[in-house]
């Protein structure tokens, strides 16, 4: 579904594709089923889609159904369903299904049923009630399996999340010794970003048309208008087009990011580098910046993206910090799943996270104005960037300690 760069290829028109992916973040597995049945029934226009998800261990049925003819979405949860795993997936499926909403009920059309993939679970998948034969459903039906796994996907999560006090967010991890959290492991949600990733890149292009239509007859009627009120409200207007113009620009990048062009990068020199560039902001902050890098190996990265990541991260801590605040900047090499790493780690000495902000952390367009974290797409495109090179990040706070980023950043084979 994307393409190396991040881009999307899609014929499932461009208004269900902004329908689905709106529904991210997930809240629930009942928040997505839904819309989900309407979008299926909608777009292949079928009679009705009957959308079933069903956990085999407790042996519960969740559904939405649509009706085309009703407009309208009819979400349940069944329990105590009967399974007779000696049937093939389809009849397994059909009587799986049929005792929630027996197939009578919903539909005199034949149907036909798409198997939805996805490894948490024991079964899903969709029946549409469609005289359409099959081929003429393939066309869209891939796509809709491979949108409808993800979000099933991530409202899976979702619930084991709220089902379990003990459970904690699936993008963080605690260590706890002795009872009591020594610190919290926040990791970006790989699913949720390359999902939002991929609509970034869908719909900037069709959201930046009219942005620019905006900003051109605003620039038209500027050169005519001679009232300095109307002059300063047409400026006004202009300024938020062109905001709005930056902001898709960001999605984009996000979405479809230019291909890193890796070299052999000295660490330490990069790292000055970004010194260099953001002076301005480490003085007028008042905080103190160290570094410790003592005779790191050759990195192998696109510079020019490198030096993006760890600009992001120190202006993410100097956001945070209060003048006499402190950011250190310390790398060693390390071993990751037998790949040779160099381990960079920003730390800085400000509040910590909160709960809502570890939930949130790498998201685009999360704003944590109580600390300026994850504002814009600082740290979303630090992990783009950092998965197209092949390495990890994230962070790690200590109960209103501050917080620590962690990269891991393959070395330079050659060095090696």
């Amino acid at each position: 579904m994307a393409s190396e760069t991040g881009g999307v290829s899609l014929g499932l028109p461009d208004v269900f594709y902004r329908r689905l992916f709106s529904l991210i973040p997930i809240e629930s597995l009942d928040s997505v089923l839904g819309e989900l049945a309407a979008v299926w029934c909608e777009a292949t226009a079928a009679k009705a889609a009957y959308l079933v998800q069903f956990d085999q261990e407790s042996l519960e049925l969740t559904a939405g159904l649509f009706r085309r003819s009703q407009a309208e979405a009819d979400c349940f949860t069944q329990a105590s369903i009967r399974i007779d795993q000696s049937r093939s997936l389809t009849e397994q499926a059909r009587s799986i299904a049929e005792q929630g909403r027996p197939f009578s009920l919903i539909s005199s059309s034949s149907f036909h049923y798409i198997a939805i993939p996805c490894a948490q679970i024991s079964l899903a998948g969709v029946f549409l009630f469609s005289n359409q034969s099959t081929n003429e459903l393939l066309v869209l039906s891939s796509e809709l399996t491979e949108i409808s796994r993800r979000l099933l996907t991530q409202a899976w999560e979702t619930g084991n999340r709220q089902d379990s006090q003990n459970d904690v967010c699936h993008s963080c991890q605690t260590e706890v010794e002795q009872g009591k959290t020594i610190r919290q492991r926040v990791l970006p949600s790989t699913d949720k970003l390359e999902a939002m990733a991929e609509f970034a890149a869908g719909a900037g292009h069709e959201i930046n048309n009219p942005v620019a239509t905006i900003a051109g007859r605003v620039q038209m009627l500027l050169k005519q208008e001679t009232d300095p009120e109307r002059r300063q409200s047409l400026a006004t207007i202009g300024g938020q087009a062109y905001r709005i113009r930056d902001m898709i620009g960001d999605a984009m990048l996000f979405g479809r990011p230019p291909a890193p062009r890796p070299t052999a990068v000295n660490l330490s020199k990069t790292i000055n580098d970004v010194q260099h560039s953001l002076r301005e902001a480490i003085q007028d902050s008042g905080i103190l910046l160290t570094v410790d890098l003592p005779g790191v190996p050759l990195l192998r990265a696109d510079e020019t993206q490198l030096k993006v990541v760890i600009s992001n991260l120190i202006l993410n801590c100097l956001n945070v910090l209060e003048p006499g605040g402190q950011i250190r900047i310390s790398a060693k090499e390390k071993t990751v799943d037998a790949v040779p790493m160099v381990h960079l780690e920003i730390t800085d000495d400000g509040p910590g996270l909160s709960e809502q902000e570890q939930e949130h952390l790498f998201d685009p367009f999360y704003s944590a104005r109580q600390a300026g974290r994850g504002l814009g797409f600082g740290l979303s495109k630090c992990w783009r960037i950092v998965e197209l090179h092949g390495g990890q990040i994230e962070a790690e706070t200590c109960q209103g300690r501050g917080v620590t980023f962690h990269l891991f950043w393959p070395l330079d084979e050659a060095e090696n």
